[in-house]
């Protein structure tokens, strides 16, 4: 009888719950999605540099963890306010409290089960479109990571289960020692919060000193090394509260104060703000962090996907070394955009390589400034020698010497001779072409190919990389796995903080209606007041936006160490800022339609 009680009372309520059931779904799913990565031993194993990051996955996983024991806490109280009133009258109806304490636990229970099975669905679904999707916009390659993961399922299921048990007996608690006329007036009761400037001001020093404690222990990474981030975690998240906290309040009581306050329906918007500014305080603490490691995360990502080719560019003067080049690698040569060929024949012997010096005074070798490596990342700078000079320091040049690789990973020592003496020379006659593109990552499909061809028929050494794209190759691999990390953390991050603000803002729309259609009896225009939501919500998202961006600036610190130069991870940043930033407003406009629809009075139809 309590089950088929406790279905009806979800299903009558179906429009309310759904909003509750879509941020659980989300919140479960985006967990899984952690935990698939963070659990899968093979992949941190399998992958260098994922490895490891394994003890950022794991701070990770706990910090997770804290935002999701919140979340849900939000979620369930949400879910008891919607249904107090309704639990009141089954009280004044006759109805026990052990009996409405146990239809409250059956609800509470049945809900988050529904949520936490659709949820690791949706995770399933996620992880395989989403980390194939990435995997090919990449172009990247990650050993054993695959979107099925059992111990990510039952740590996913056992973490929400468990947690929705308990949520439900302190539901079940909580009604049981509250009294009727209280569950029945619940909604009319007013929260004024009070200043008390010592405690504020106290308040707001100890926010921002925190706050200057997280943001050193990020830049002071190298000397605090893994105690670094558990530090900062810590401190930050403390330090935005209590500045949150602070100095809202303030902020608000003080625009209640001006002329702008007694504009169209500034006035009853402060109001608004005042009236739940502290009842945010924790969610915009949560969402502040969640924007930043969001946006922190596709940033880093972003960083290590644009720079490598830049790096690899950098490293030497030509992109790939072609050896007997035939007709269908010719082919491919001439698709490329090519900055620079040149072509020379080789003639090996022993541990010898031997060079024609007319083919070097027609073609002379490049060679790059090494040191304005940094200052040229974008465009590196490239000269060449007298024959003369270059015979003396230019042929122990890696790039040159690297023209001839031999197996136990040495390399042939090179020879200059004159036409008469190499014409005479003994030895197998090779040819080798240089070609440097103009854009590695524009030509990277046919790279890849003549690469391809390039290894099959000349084998390297493991470890032994011959060109800019056989380095970009390398380079992918060990950072690969750092950049996959940093945009699919980033999206996951991103769609838990709009599911959690956007849960967090609908959940009081169904109290705020009643004060709106107040405000149309008494003659207000719903443009004014669609206009006076847009402006409270736009607040509310822009508070946790702001503080997250100053989080990132600060927090990129962290990722100096592997992000050394000529990488930095600040190059670029503007563009992904701006990227982010569109998203974040795309979650605005949806939740500020979803609000409008929810709040805003229908006009009378005749």
């Amino acid at each position: 009888m309590l089950g088929k009680l406790a279905l009806a009372g979800i299903k009558n309520r179906r429009r309310d719950y759904l909003v509750l059931l879509a941020g659980l779904t989300m919140s479960a799913a985006i967990f899984y999605m952690f935990a698939n990565l963070a659990t899968n031993r093979a992949f941190l194993k399998a992958n260098a540099m994922v490895n490891q990051a394994s003890i950022i996955f794991g701070f990770g996983a706990v910090l997770l963890i804290l935002i999701t024991i919140v979340y849900i806490m939000y979620a369930n109280s949400f879910l008891l306010s919607m249904r107090q009133h309704d639990y009141g009258l089954f009280m004044m109806l006759g109805a026990t409290r052990k009996r409405i304490g146990e239809l409250v636990f059956l609800e509470t229970l049945i809900l988050g089960t529904i949520a936490t099975a659709i949820g690791i669905a949706l995770g399933l679904l996620m992880s395989q479109f989403l980390v194939g999707l990435l995997l090919d916009m990449l172009g990247l390659h990650l050993a054993h990571l695959s979107a099925v993961y059992l111990p990510a399922i039952i740590a996913t299921a056992v973490l929400y289960v468990g947690l929705f048990i308990l949520a439900s007996l302190f539901n079940m608690v909580r009604l049981t020692r509250t009294t009727v006329l209280k569950l029945l007036h619940t909604d009319e009761q007013a929260n004024q919060p009070k200043i008390h400037p010592f405690r504020q001001m106290v308040a707001a020093v100890l926010g921002v000193a925190f706050l200057g404690i997280g943001y050193w222990a990020l830049a002071a990474i190298k000397m605090l090394q893994v105690m670094a981030i558990p530090v900062a975690l810590v401190t930050i998240t403390i330090g935005t509260y209590l500045l949150f906290r602070a100095t809202l309040l303030v902020i608000i009581q003080g625009l209640r104060r001006t002329k702008w306050a007694k504009r169209h329906l500034n006035g009853f918007l402060l109001g608004q703000l005042n009236f739940r500014v502290y009842n945010y305080t924790r969610m915009l603490t949560i969402v502040s962090l969640l924007f930043a490691m969001a946006l922190g995360a596709i940033t880093v990502g972003s960083g290590y996907h644009r720079q490598l080719p830049m790096m690899a560019n950098s490293i030497g003067t030509y992109t790939v070394a072609i050896h007997n080049k035939n007709a269908q690698e010719q082919k491919l040569i001439d698709q490329l955009n090519v900055e620079h060929q040149a072509t020379y024949t080789q003639k090996r012997q022993g541990k010898v390589v031997y060079y024609n010096a007319g083919e070097l005074q027609q073609q002379p070798f490049e060679l790059s400034k090494s040191a304005q490596l940094a200052k040229s990342l974008k465009h590196p700078k490239f000269y060449t020698e007298s024959l003369a000079k270059f015979k003396k320091s230019g042929v122990q040049d890696f790039d040159f010497q690297s023209l001839a690789v031999r197996q136990d990973m040495g390399f042939y020592t090179p020879k200059i001779l004159n036409a008469k003496q190499f014409a005479k020379q003994k030895g197998t006659t090779l040819t080798v072409t240089t070609v440097r593109v103009k854009d590695l990552v524009q030509d990277q499909k046919v790279l890849k190919q003549l690469n391809h061809m390039e290894v099959k028929r000349f084998a390297l050494p493991e470890q032994v990389t011959v060109g800019n794209y056989q380095s970009y190759e390398m380079m992918s691999g060990i950072f690969g796995g750092l950049e996959f990390m940093g945009y699919f953390l980033g999206i996951a991050f991103l769609a838990m903080l709009a599911s959690c603000l956007m849960f967090k803002i609908l959940s009081g729309a169904p109290g705020d209606k009643q004060r709106y259609q107040m405000l149309y009896k008494i003659g207000v225009r719903q443009n004014l007041m669609r206009h006076g939501i847009a402006k409270e919500i736009g607040i509310l998202f822009l508070i946790p936006g702001i503080m997250g961006v100053i989080d990132v600036l600060f927090g990129l610190q962290m990722f100096k160490p592997i992000m050394s130069s000529p990488m930095s991870p600040y190059l670029g940043i503007g563009s992904i800022f701006a990227i982010f930033i569109g998203l974040y407003a795309i979650y605005y406009a949806i939740t500020l339609t979803l609000y409008w629809r929810i709040v805003l009075p229908k006009a009378p139809t005749n």
